[in-house]
Order: C-alpha cells, then structure tokens, then sequence
C-alpha cells in the first residue's frame, strides 16, 4: 500500500477532468484515515481480532474433520494419538483472500457515520461516492461486496473500538481542540430496533418462531415438529390479536376486550403445551454425538431459544391473565417487551413520549466532544451512573476535569461524594435536588452559576448526534451488538467535530492574518 494521500489532491478514478468533490464526506474520510496514521496500533487489533476469527473457524473445520474420520476404522496396528485443539493454538496458512484490516476500520467508520452499510441509500451512496472510490483506489483497494463488508466490520470487538475512541481523544489532546477541563454529563432515549410491546403481540410471536424453529430441526437429521392442529391455534391467535388491537380504546369494549384476551391465553396456553411436549424429549434424548461439531453448537442454541421462548411465552400469560382479569399490573422490568431485542427496556424521560429501547449515557468537553460513552442494561437510575461515566472520561482523556456540570436527575449524596473524591473541584447539579447537596454559599457563587448555565450546552449533543448521526434509532439489537452501534456513531461524531474544529481555528488564523 503506498502512502495515503488527502482525498482532495487524488485523481478520479478514469477521468483525467473532474477532481474528486469538496465535500463533508471527503473531509470525513481524510479524518479517519490520519487517525490510523496517528495511531498504527488499531490496524494491529483489528488485524487480530480478524485472525482470532479465522482460527475459530479453522478449529472448527478440524473438528469437524476429526468428527468424520472417527466414522471410519484405522487401519490395524495403527495407534493414533488424538487431543482437543485450541483456537490459539493454530496457524493461518495462506487461504482465500481477505478483506484487509485497514478496509475493515474504514467502513467501520463509515458505518458510524451514514448509520448502516446495508440500506438501499446507502449502497447507493457508497457505489456512486466519486470521493470514496478515488481514496480506495489510491490505496489498491476495491469496493467490497455487502455482505462481505457486514461480515468483516461486525468481527471487530468492542475492545478494539473502544481502543479507537482512546486513541481519537488522545488525538484530539495533542492537537489542542480541547483540554477536557470542563465537562457536562447528560442522558437520552433511544429506540431499540423493535416494536411497540402488547401482550398478544408478544405470546403469538413467541410461539410462531418456535413452532418455526421447530420446522427446521430435519437440518440436524431430527423429525420436525409434526403440525397437527398448533398452525390453526396460531392463526387464530393471530386474529384474535388484532381484534384486540380494534377494541383498545373503544368506549364500552372492556367486555370484549376480556372475550378476546381469554380466548387468546387459552388458545396460547394449549399451544404452549404441546410445543413443549415435543420439545422436552429433544432436550433431554437427543443425541448430540451423532452431529459434526458446528452442527451441535448451532443444535443446541437452537433448543435454548426455544426453551427460553417457551418459558418467556408462559411468563406472558400469567402476567396478561392477572392484569386483564384482577386488574393487576407488574413492572415494566418483569414483563418481556421485545421479540427481537430482549436487553431494551421501557423507557420514559419527563414528559417525552415513552419508547423501548436504551438510555445511554455521554459526557460532554467544553469543545463538543464525547469523552464517555456508557450503555447501561435496562432503565437505569442517571444518579447511579455519574461516578462510573466521569471516572471513565477522566480515565480515557487521562485529565483530571476541574469542573462537571449535569441536572438533578444526577442527585446523589453518593454520587456527588465520590466524584469529588477523584479531586474534581467543582460539581454543579442544577435543580432543587442539586440545591439541596451544595453549601449554599457555593450554590450562589458566580463559578456555579456560569457551571449551571453551561450545562445545557450538552442538548446542543444530544441534537447534533441524534439529528446528523441517527443516534436515537437503533438498526442492531442485544445490549453488545446496541453498545458497538452507539460507539461508532460516537466514533463518527468525534471525528466531524475534530473537523469542525479544526475548520474554525484556521479561519481564527486567517482572520488574525
């Protein structure tokens, strides 16, 4: 690979006229590109989370290899010595060609900053982006295929990006965009990649994918569920669902409402049970040895996720039963709200339409940069995260912050005690709440009435990162899969506000000029 060269001074791919936009996307890519030249060390993780994967993938190939001449008899007199093998252990030799690591980080990048590498705008974007494809050429590389690129940028681990988000602050420190003195800590809702949760909803989805599921086990050499009558049970319970859903609201409709709701448990706890009568002899008999390795570790995550859906499809029907017949209802926290994402969790900030989804945590720099990026499991209390979210920018920026500022849905005793421990000299929690945790005579000081004011520099984030980096809506579900999402955009972010910064300090310097 030669040496990289700015997006702005290279040619076209074949055209000798036009030169390659001036563009935010080809400012982002110049970015990205110095960071790595900033920091080699994340080609090297990225590098080798790519080969733990490959190894993985050749462990299991000899083991399935293994599984299959164990089928056939050694030769007499032949004592052959055999032992389990370790995925660390192996060396890659020279196989199919790869995506190259540095490709990998760049369209984990871009991923960050057009929100997805999949959708039909943006496929589109990314075959006709004269600025990108000009910047791959000058570095010998093509454009991958889809799925080729999903594949490969979904194998970086969050350590790795997390290692690029070090490495983006450090960079932004030395650089001097800022210096991380001052900082304001906020918190937001995001939508999680799934509907909204009714309790019909959820139990039919819950028994369809494992009756589904069940279609599919001829895969592992077992007999499928038989059909019998649980397809007509279904069917029906999807149209007693939607009649619910036509009555919900309706003036005088509660006694339909609790006509249709016993009719659909009823129908739904009959499906349960005879789903799991086929279901429990595969759990407990089924004879795993009989299957190649990778075919077992598929086979078994398939039984747990019915199981599971099972348990969770009989724990939905208790719940509806005691709230549509005794008017008892259970926390958000103990009810299934996702199909598809079970870490999302009910949230609800103030007066905001309630969603479900996440509520991650960011700090904010004086300049506008993210220093923390925490994304707690389920709806957690913001007074419980201001101590681990200021402890991890202080540790990644690898500056003591003098002031941090947030509202009074941050007040804790606690909390502000332990902040103040790690020697931050001023903690502003605006509010009553706030009031009530500072000594009055700091409260009244000019340095925290212009920390209070400060503090709602942080919506300018909040709306700048949901509004150009579609931060409140989520394409990935499962709390791992949710948590890399939300840092690439952090990822993203960062680096258009490096620009940005960047942009304005000239423009000091020509306007001194």
């Amino acid at each position: 690979m030669r040496d990289p060269e700015k997006v702005a001074n290279l040619p076209l791919p074949d055209n000798l006229l036009l030169p390659v936009p001036d563009t935010d996307f080809r400012d982002y890519l110049d970015e990205v590109d110095e960071l790595l030249g900033f920091a080699p060390e994340i080609l090297a993780a990225i590098e080798s989370d790519l080969d733990a994967h490959a190894r993985e993938k050749k462990r299991l190939r000899m083991e399935d290899r293994k599984f299959l001449e164990s089928h056939t008899g050694d030769l007499p007199q032949l004592d052959i010595a055999q032992r389990n093998v370790l995925a660390q252990e192996l060396d890659l030799a020279v196989g199919r060609p790869r995506m190259s690591g540095y490709a990998v980080y760049l369209f984990l990048m871009l991923r960050g900053f057009l929100g997805s590498l999949t959708s039909k705008v943006t496929r589109r974007f990314l075959r006709e982006s004269m600025s990108l494809h000009a910047f791959l050429q000058s570095r010998g590389l093509k454009m991958p295929a889809g799925t080729t690129l999903l594949e490969n940028v979904n194998l970086v681990s969050l350590r790795t990006r997390e290692l690029i988000f070090d490495k983006q602050i450090e960079r932004v420190l030395k650089e001097e965009l800022d210096d991380f003195q001052e900082l304001t800590i906020d918190s937001t809702a995001v939508k999680a990649n799934s509907a909204w949760p009714t309790d019909g909803k959820i139990l039919t989805g819950l028994l369809n994918r494992v009756y589904s599921l069940g279609q599919k086990l001829h895969v592992f050499g077992l007999e499928n569920f038989p059909k019998g009558w649980v397809p007509r049970q279904l069917e029906e319970m999807g149209k007693l669902e939607f009649q619910i859903c036509l009555n919900a609201g309706k003036p005088k409709s509660r006694g339909k409402m609790k006509k249709h709701y016993r009719k659909l448990l009823n129908r739904g706890e009959s499906a349960a049970n005879a789903l799991s009568r086929e279901l429990e002899p595969l759990q407990e008999d089924v004879n795993e040895e009989a299957l190649p390795p990778s075919r077992r570790e598929l086979l078994k995550r398939l039984l747990k996720r019915m199981g599971e859906d099972l348990a969770d499809a009989r724990r939905v029907i208790e719940y509806a039963r005691e709230r549509v017949f005794h008017d008892q209802k259970l926390p958000s926290t103990e009810k299934v709200l996702s199909l598809s994402d079970g870490s999302a969790a009910y949230i609800k900030k103030g007066a905001r339409q309630p969603l479900i989804g996440y509520k991650p945590q960011l700090v904010r720099s004086q300049n506008g940069f993210v220093t923390s990026l925490i994304v707690p499991e389920g709806n957690a209390a913001d007074s419980t995260q201001l101590e681990p979210a200021i402890a991890d920018s202080i540790q990644r920026t690898g500056v003591l912050a003098q002031q941090v500022s947030t509202d009074d849905g941050y007040a804790s005793a606690k909390g502000r005690q332990e902040v103040l421990e790690t020697g931050v000299k001023i903690l502003s929690i605006s509010g009553a709440k706030g009031k009530k945790l500072t000594a009055l005579e700091d409260w009244e000081s000019e340095i925290y009435r212009e920390a209070r004011r400060n503090r709602s520099a942080v919506e300018s984030l909040m709306f700048s990162i949901k509004d150009g980096f579609e931060f409140g809506e989520l394409s990935r579900r499962g709390i791992d899969a949710v948590r890399n999402e939300l840092l690439e955009k952090v990822l993203a972010y960062n680096s258009s506000r490096a620009i940005l910064m960047k942009k304005r300090r000239l423009e000091k310097l020509r306007q001194a000029a």
